[in-house]
């Protein structure tokens, strides 16, 4: 059932390849495919193609896609992984290679931050240490240590040379470590980078446009022996500039890959002919180093609507009575419909109107379960389980519950412990430490590191990871210690709840993995938390960022105008082109309906006061051919009154129906 392009991407094996896969034309399927052509028909050993790509829920379906598709001997798995796993695996592998050693943490956004405030000066404002730690990444996403940078920027220099010995110390690596000391590994140590390509002797790429500079040497060193590498994405659905993607990693294949043979799947198998025609019309003015246009035998279809408002509020309310009308007069469902914006303050307006009407909606980008409170002291608290050099695990649970440990009793153990070149956590236990420090203190220190090294002794004779973690909440009283800090009892149920949940999560996670804490603890902070599920019947809300790789029957593209699509910063920085890809992204979700809007006045939020300006359509929409769209290019007096008509009968319509 593949068509001639995708046939060929899926049986052509005999070196470099790039599918230039359009959106809705089916690259997911080629890839599983292909694993199952290269494992049935080309008798590969599945233990030697690896499949990567970007988020966990991706790399879930895909396994589970091409699992029904091969037989593999029982307890088998494919290596289908995000490129954080992938690096993690080949460090926890080669561990013996590497600074590290066994058990080591994985700090997220937040620890990093930490760390880089400690090392600023002090008077640091949050700003400041963003800026820092956004630096830090990004020369870390460009594959860039500290000592090889040219910089002015001394100060991020300095202290990106600091943070990475204390990361060390700590026997702890970011997310951004993951792909690049894996690098830094392969690159200088000729025996690991050997028994790794002999190992992955055909590497497929998903959303290949969306690699950074690190993971691109990343990926060329691991398939330089063999050069059998598959990369599978869109240089026109690149829209991650901002986190370090780099499009023109296309043109770089190219040039490292001569003999690198292109398929180019243009079917799409999602929207209507009008659809792709003005999407195409839009991206075309996108400078490409390969041209495709995509196409589909799926019909003409509507007409894009674009519709004009004068206000936000005005906007939200007829999006809102269209998708009612709409609902009403085709007898669809809420799933159907999406609503895209640039931006998640965008949204509240929609949120307001559409819980006035109890129209259900769910909103991604939601906060993640992982990201309440309860649920990061546990996982510090564990943390400290599997790595008692973790200091910033320390710092966060050894007053939670409170154990009458103040501020300054915790600065003297932390001095004491670096001059001594000690974790916080054995300088707990140590007594000429805590001889310096008030009685009550270093006693309930000495009583917490005790608490702690009981439970490590069943972490390291592998006791279940979930009967540790029960034992854990009970030793130290966790559910009281929630009652007490609850402001009412909704929030001690809510928040009692989020433990018992964890619980009941981490039993089921790690039975299904059968896995012991410390490999669990890694795995749950590898874990794209941000990855939502939809409800069964509700409108979907999303950013154009989030809606990437989905597809819905009608979408809702709102606030496309300048300023906001494209944003205000891209128009200053000239960087529009990814704006435009944007666009076309939000375009291509839409399967057989699409409605673009813009409001003529609203709140100027870079000016001082409440004052509305006068805001304008997006440059986007002038790229569109008039064949294509209604509403736009032809607004007069007369018109205007036309629509408001057209309005007022669609009410009409409703209010007869519902009678």
């Amino acid at each position: 059932m593949l068509n001639p392009q995708q046939q060929s991407a899926v049986i052509y094996c005999d070196g470099p390849l790039l599918v230039l896969a359009g959106a809705g034309c089916g690259k997911t399927r080629v890839i599983t495919e292909k694993i199952a052509y290269l494992i049935g028909t080309k008798k590969v050993n599945h233990h030697n193609i690896f499949a990567i790509t970007f988020t966990n829920k991706a790399a879930k379906e895909m396994a589970a896609r091409a699992r029904k598709m091969v037989h593999l001997p029982e307890g088998e798995r494919l290596n289908i992984s995000t490129f954080h796993a992938l690096g993690m695996r080949i460090i926890r592998e080669e561990i013996k290679h590497t600074p590290y050693r066994f058990g080591f943490s994985i700090f997220d956004s937040s620890e990093t931050h930490n760390i880089i405030k400690d090392l600023l000066p002090k008077g640091s404002n949050r700003e400041q240490i963003n800026t820092i730690q956004w630096q830090i990444s990004a020369w870390k996403n460009e594959g860039l240590k500290a000592e090889e940078l040219d910089t002015q920027f001394m100060l991020a220099q300095e202290v990106y040379q600091q943070y990475q010995q204390r990361l060390i110390d700590f026997n702890a690596l970011d997310f951004d470590d993951l792909i690049l000391q894996t690098l830094f590994l392969l690159e200088n140590c000729p025996e690991v980078l050997n028994r790794w390509q002999d190992k992955m002797q055909y590497v497929l790429v998903d959303e290949y446009q969306d690699t950074n500079g690190s993971q691109y040497r990343l990926l060329k060193q691991l398939v330089s022996k063999y050069r059998n590498i598959i990369c599978v994405g869109d240089d026109d659905q690149s829209i991650y500039g901002w986190r370090g993607a780099q499009a023109e990693n296309l043109s770089i294949l190219q040039h490292d890959f001569p003999e690198l043979n292109v398929v180019k799947l243009e079917q799409n198998y999602r929207s209507t002919q009008i659809i792709l025609g003005a999407a195409y019309d839009v991206i075309k003015n996108n400078p490409h180093e390969f041209e495709k246009k995509l196409w589909s035998d799926l019909g003409s279809g509507e007409l894009i609507k674009i519709s004009p408002f004068n206000s936000p509020e005005e906007e939200a309310m007829q999006l809102s009575a269209e998708i009612d009308y709409h609902k009403i007069l085709k007898n669809t469902m809420f799933a159907d419909y999406a609503v895209l914006y640039r931006s998640n303050r965008q949204a509240k307006l929609i949120e307001q109107v559409f819980r006035s009407k109890g129209t259900p909606y769910v909103m991604s980008g939601g906060r993640s379960f992982f990201d309440y409170v309860e649920i990061k002291d546990l996982m510090a608290y564990i943390r400290i389980l599997c790595n008692p050099k973790d200091n910033s695990a320390f710092l966060r649970i050894v007053n939670v519950p409170r154990r009458g440990i103040g501020s300054s009793s915790l600065a003297k153990l932390a001095q004491s412990a670096e001059s001594s070149h000690i974790s916080y956590f054995k300088a707990a236990g140590n007594d000429a430490i805590l001889s310096l420090l008030p009685t009550r203190a270093a006693q309930k220190l000495k009583e917490f590191q005790q608490t702690m090294l009981k439970l490590q002794k069943k972490v390291l004779a592998h006791v279940n990871a979930d009967k540790i973690v029960d034992e854990l909440v009970t030793e130290i009283d966790y559910i009281a210690w929630i009652a007490q800090t609850s402001k009412d009892k909704t929030s001690k149920h809510n928040r009692t709840k989020l433990v018992y949940d964890f619980q009941k999560w981490l039993r089921a996670f790690t039975k299904s993995k059968d896995m012991n804490l410390i490999d669990a603890a890694a795995q749950i902070t590898l874990q794209t938390n941000k990855e939502d599920t939809n409800s069964d019947d509700a409108v979907h809300m999303m950013t154009l960022h989030a809606a990437k790789g989905l597809e819905f029957t009608n979408v809702f593209m709102i606030g496309v105008e300048e300023g906001i699509l494209p944003h205000r910063n891209s128009i200053e920085e000239e960087t529009v082109e990814e704006e435009r890809r944007l666009m076309y992204v939000g375009m291509t979700r839409a399967m057989r309906n699409l409605t673009i809007s813009y409001v003529k006045k609203r709140k100027n939020r870079f000016a001082a006061g409440d004052d509305d300006c006068e805001t304008g359509p997006s440059r986007f929409l002038d790229e569109l051919p008039s064949k294509y769209i209604s509403g736009y290019g032809k607004v007069t007096k007369e018109s205007e009154e036309k629509q408001k008509e057209k309005k007022m009968g669609h009410l009409a319509a409703l209010r007869a129906m519902l009678d």
